[in-house]
């Protein structure tokens, strides 16, 4: 492999990798992946178990 190979390389791996970061932390702090709210997830219960469906 040449050397702009393996850059581009490291640089697609640094935003999957960012991006994978970045949905871990929202997920850790609460926030939804759709950013539309929880009331009709039917996953709600899995991102949030300790509260009611609907209730963000």
């Amino acid at each position: 492999m040449n050397l702009p190979t393996i850059i581009i390389g490291i640089l697609v791996a640094a935003v999957f990798i960012a991006v994978a970061a970045r949905c871990v932390y929202n997920w850790k702090q609460g926030k939804g992946g759709c950013s539309c709210g929880c009331g009709g997830c039917p996953h709600s219960g899995f991102c949030h178990p300790g509260k009611k469906a609907g209730n963000k």
